[in-house]
């Protein structure tokens, strides 16, 4: 094999490994906008972008506008998906709250925080876990 097909070969799969995890972290996002829904929430925004990053869900709870960090993964043999929400990532999501808040004319009485956690398993229902208030 040459290099160069071996680099190739090695991008590709970097390339479709990708695309999985981007279609898993979507398929996730879509199971917890229908969680939320199913709780009375209002879905605003989905997978917002700014030059500070992403918020998955902007959602309507009540008088309460919520930022929602989704977690998806196949298993927990690297930890559980709520595991990967850090105090860094908490404080990101603050501040994009806020950008988010600054951008739309959309009235809250308060902002909060929220990360939902999602392990899906092969012939399994996803198991989803929902934290209120990180941060």
């Amino acid at each position: 094999m040459t290099p160069a097909l071996h680099t190739h070969s090695g991008a590709a799969a970097r390339a479709e490994r990708a695309a999985r995890n981007q279609a898993l972290g979507a398929y996730g996002e879509a199971l917890a906008a229908a969680y939320l829904v199913e709780r009375g929430c209002t879905i605003l925004d989905r997978n917002w972008r700014s030059r500070s990053g992403e918020l998955d869900l902007v959602v309507r709870a009540g008088e309460t506008l919520v930022a929602v960090e989704v977690k998806t993964r196949r298993g927990t043999g690297y930890g559980t998906p709520l595991s990967a929400v850090t105090p860094r990532k908490t404080a990101r999501l603050r501040l994009l709250l806020g950008e988010w808040l600054r951008l739309h004319s959309e009235p809250a009485d308060t902002l909060r925080i929220d990360a939902i956690g999602i392990v899906l398993r092969t012939h399994a229902a996803p198991q989803i876990e929902h934290l209120r208030g990180i941060g």
